[in-house]
């Protein structure tokens, strides 16, 4: 590889990371203005429970508020009533990975879902 190669290697790279970069920032924007609604809808004991299911479900995303939940019901013990989850197995190098989509109620007919990959 010469030097100019490398330089444009280095240019292509650094345009894609700031793309990537970009991306991120973007869903985190989405991500944040649902939390916001969610906070807004349930109670401070709830939504901390929300907050500590999204810490323990490694890379979490597509957050939005639905009108019906995805999955089967879960005993998950949360404040607000049933928790619905659709999961698969996602392979991985040790077998033992995992992806879904999981549904929290907030109000009837009303419910924090997001997708979720471990």
């Amino acid at each position: 590889m010469t030097e100019q190669d490398e330089e444009n290697y280095a240019a292509i790279m650094a345009g894609r990371d700031a793309a990537i970069a970009r991306e991120l920032d973007q869903v985190h924007a989405e991500n944040t203005a649902v939390l916001d609604q969610v906070q807004a809808m349930v109670s401070p004991e709830a939504f901390q429970q929300i907050k500590d299911t999204l810490a323990d479900s490694g890379f979490t995303h597509s957050y939005q508020i639905a009108d019906s939940p995805v999955g089967m019901p879960q005993d998950d013990d949360f404040v607000l009533g049933t928790v619905y989850v659709n999961q698969t197995t996602n392979g991985g190098f040790s077998g033992d990975d995992y992806a879904g989509t999981m549904s929290m109620p907030l109000q009837p007919g009303r419910y924090f879902q997001f997708c979720y990959a471990c």
